[in-house]
C-alpha cells in the first residue's frame, strides 16, 4: 500500500541520462504490463473502484527461509517447533528467490525479508541481501520485533546506509515472549507497551536524524481474543506519531504452526469497530470507514483505509484522519481516476529527489490537467474537510507546514487458519491471493506455505541438506529454549 510514498535517500549515482529517461517516460512501461497481467486474472466480480490489486499495485511478496530461527516465543506464531534448528538458506538462494519475486512484481514491487528474525542473520549478510533487492528494483521492507534494534541502533544505522533499507515493519503485541527489558517481558495488555512503542518511536527518529536517512515504518500488531479491545489504542497511540509509523498492519491470528489453540476467530466487523475507535470516527460521520476501504486482490483477505492525518489544533478535536477513496467524495473520485489513468503504478520511493524532480516533470507535461487543476482542487477538498470552517487557514498552515500532515494508512490481513484452506472459499482466496511466497522455484501463497505443511517441509529439507547459519552466544540460548517452551 505504497501509493506514491516519500524519496529515496539511497546513495546511488544518478546520472543525466536517467533523469532524461524518467522525464521523458514517467510511468515504466514494464509497470503498466505488470498490472494489466494482474488485473486481467482477477475475479470480475473484484473488479471494483475501490480495488487497488492490478490497478496500482501488483501485491506483495516475501521470502522463506532467511532465518528461520527467532529468539521469541509467540502466543501466535506460524513458525514450527522445529524453526529454532533449522539452517538459514544460503545468501544466493535468498537472492534467486527474489529474481523469482521480481519476475512477478514489476518494478520496484514489495517484498517482505521474513522468516523467523530476520537480524539475527550476520549483518553483512542481510546488507547483501537488502543490496541485491535494490538492485533488482524490488523495495525491501524488513519484518523484525526490533528488539536487538532498541538494544544497539548501530545495526539498524548499518542496514539503513550500507544496506539502503528504506523500510521497515516493527512487530509489538502482547502475544509476544522474549524481549530483554523486564518492563515489557511479561506484558499482558498493550496499554502496558506504549511505553516500549515510545521508546521505538524516539529510536527511529534519532537514527534517521543521525544518517540523513528516509525510514518508512510500519507497526504490526497480531490481534486476538485478548488484545482486540486495545487495537483502538494502538491505531490512536500510532496516529498521534504517524511521522514514525506511517502504518498498522493488523493480524488476526490464524490457527497454524505453533499458535496457542483458541485466541483467534476476530470477526472483521469487530476489528474495524476498534480501528474506527482509534481514528475517532464519529458514528455520524459522512466518511465511515466500511465506506472508504480498499481491496487488495480477494476482499475476504486485506482491506485498508489509507488516507492523510493531521493535528487540526483546535479544541476537542485533536488529531484527525481523512481517508482517500473512490467514496470518500466525488473530487476524490475523480481525483483517483485520473491518478490510476495516467500514472498507475508510479512510486516515487525508489526515487532520489533529482529523480522524483524529472518524474514530476514528466507527469506534468504527460497529463498537466491533472496537476493544475486535479491536483489543487482536490487539495482544497481536503482543507475543508479536515476543518469545515477555517479551510483556508488550514490550508495556509499545511504549505507553510505549521500544520504537520503524514500519509497514514491502517491494514487488516485476514490470514486463513490451517481448517479453512480445503473450502470452497478457501480455495477462492487462494486463487486470488495476492501475497505470496517464492518457495522451491515457484510462488505460493502465504496461508498455502503456513496452513497446508509447505513452510514445514522447506525447513526440514533445509535441515537435512544445508549448513546451519549460527545464532550466537545469548541469543541461541534463548531461541533454542524458548522454542521448546513457548509459554516461557
Amino acid at each position: 500500500m505504497s501509493f506514491l510514498g516519500t524519496t529515496s535517500t539511497h546513495q546511488r549515482p544518478v546520472g543525466a541520462a536517467r533523469l532524461w529517461r524518467l522525464a521523458r517516460t514517467p510511468v515504466s512501461a514494464e509497470t503498466r504490463a505488470s498490472l494489466d497481467v494482474a488485473w486481467a486474472r482477477l475475479d470480475p466480480r473484484f473488479q471494483t473502484p475501490n480495488q487497488m490489486y492490478g490497478r496500482h499495485e501488483e501485491g506483495c511478496g516475501a521470502t522463506i527461509g532467511v532465518m528461520p530461527k527467532c529468539d521469541f516465543a509467540c502466543r501466535g506464531c506460524y513458525l514450527g517447533a522445529d524453526a529454532n534448528r533449522t539452517p538459514a538458506l544460503s545468501v544466493d538462494d535468498v537472492k534467486a528467490q527474489l529474481d523469482l519475486l521480481r519476475a512477478e512484481l514489476g518494478p520496484w514491487g514489495n517484498v517482505q525479508l521474513t522468516d523467523g528474525e530476520v537480524a539475527l542473520r550476520p549483518t553483512e549478510e542481510v546488507i547483501e541481501i537488502l543490496r541485491h533487492a535494490r538492485d533488482i528494483e524490488l523495495i525491501p521492507m524488513l519484518m523484525s520485533h526490533g528488539d536487538g534494534f532498541l538494544r544497539d541502533p548501530s545495526l539498524l544505522k548499518r542496514l539503513m546506509v550500507e544496506g539502503g533499507l528504506e523500510e521497515l515493519s516493527l512487530h509489538i503485541d502482547t502475544t509476544q515472549r522474549g524481549r530483554r527489558d523486564r518492563d515489557f517481558r511479561h506484558a499482558t495488555r498493550e496499554a502496558e507497551l506504549m511505553a516500549l512503542r515510545e521508546k521505538f518511536a524516539a529510536m527511529i527518529r534519532r537514527v534517521r536524524r543521525e544518517t540523513g536517512r528516509t525510514l518508512r515504518v510500519a507497526s504490526t500488531v497480531t490481534v486476538t481474543q485478548d488484545n482486540l479491545p486495545e487495537v483502538g489504542d494502538i491505531v490512536a497511540f500510532a496516529q498521534a506519531n504517524a511521522d514514525v509509523f506511517r502504518m498498522v498492519g493488523l493480524l488476526p491470528v490464524a490457527q497454524v504452526g505453533r499458535t496457542e489453540d483458541g485466541i483467534g476467530r476476530i470477526t472483521a466487523n469487530a476489528l474495524w469497530t476498534e480501528i474506527e475507535r482509534g481514528l475517532s470516527i464519529e458514528e455520524a460521520n459522512r466518511d465511515r470507514l466500511t465506506a472508504n476501504q480498499w481491496f487488495m486482490a480477494h476482499p475476504d483477505c486485506s482491506r485498508f483505509v489509507i488516507g492523510m492525518t493531521a493535528e487540526t489544533g483546535y479544541a476537542g478535536t485533536g488529531q484527525r484522519f481523512v481517508p482517500l477513496s473512490p467514496e470518500s467524495s466525488a473530487r476524490d473520485r475523480r481525483f483517483l481516476e485520473s491518478l490510476f489513468a495516467n500514472f498507475a503504478g508510479t512510486t516515487f520511493r525508489a526515487d532520489r529527489p533529482a529523480e522524483a524532480a524529472a518524474r514530476i516533470i514528466g507527469m506534468l507535461f504527460r497529463a498537466p490537467r491533472f496537476f493544475l487543476w486535479d491536483v489543487p482542487a482536490t487539495g482544497w477538498g481536503w482543507a475543508r474537510r479536515f476543518d469545515p470552517d477555517r479551510p483556508l487557514r488550514f490550508a495556509l498552515r499545511a504549505v507553510t507546514g505549521r500544520t504537520r500532515l503524514h500519509r497514514f494508512s491502517v491494514v487488516a490481513h485476514h490470514f486463513m487458519s490451517a481448517d479453512e484452506l480445503d473450502t470452497p472459499s478457501g480455495r477462492a482466496r487462494i486463487a486470488q491471493c495476492a501475497f505470496q511466497v517464492a518457495i522451491d522455484g515457484e510462488l505460493r501463497s502465504m496461508c498455502e506455505v503456513n496452513g497446508a505443511g509447505l513452510r514445514d517441509r522447506f525447513y526440514a529439507n533445509m535441515a537435512g541438506t544445508m549448513t546451519n547459519v549460527n545464532v550466537t552466544g545469548e541469543d541461541a540460548n534463548a531461541a533454542e529454549s524458548e522454542v521448546l517452551d513457548p509459554a516461557a
